[in-house]
């Protein structure tokens, strides 16, 4: 038997044997698709949903979310993330400033905001369950991971 043979019975038994929910690769495919290689990749950093305990101001409802750092100048994204009753409201900030558009990526489509000369910007998402920053505007764009909101 050839390798390329072993390898489609090999999948094949997996495949009865432990079938990917549909969701999964549904998902998978998303974030694949989502992802090309002249980005630069920021990594969840800090999730004010995970260490509650560490602010000590702000609305109770939101969530902060830090990402970074990324590519050559360290690029960190500062998210806050409320819930509305349409929807989320996110005000971000970009440090250091040089991008120049954030792109919101969700299952839905793309909300599309201009960064200001400081790195801020803000953003209106409907009510999604996940999304993703796309930084643009600079040497190479910075992507975060999805984050589940919703």
């Amino acid at each position: 038997m050839s390798d390329m043979e072993l390898d489609a019975v090999l999948r094949g038994l997996i495949a009865r044997a432990d079938p990917m929910p549909e969701a999964v690769e549904r998902y998978a495919l998303a974030a694949f698709a989502f992802r090309t290689a002249d980005e630069d990749f920021a990594d969840l950093e800090w999730d004010s949903l995970i260490d509650a305990a560490a602010l000590t101001r702000g609305p109770d409802d939101t969530r902060m979310l830090v990402f970074g750092p990324a590519g050559p100048d360290g690029v960190r994204i500062h998210l806050g993330v409320t819930r509305t009753a349409g929807g989320f409201e996110l005000d971000g900030s970009v440090e250091p400033a040089g991008h120049t558009e954030a792109e919101l990526l969700h299952h839905g489509g793309t909300v599309r905001r201009p960064i200001d000369a400081a790195g801020r910007f803000d953003a209106d998402l409907p009510a999604v369950r996940s999304f993703r920053v796309r930084l643009r505007g600079a040497a190479a764009p910075i992507v975060t991971g999805w984050v589940a909101i919703g």
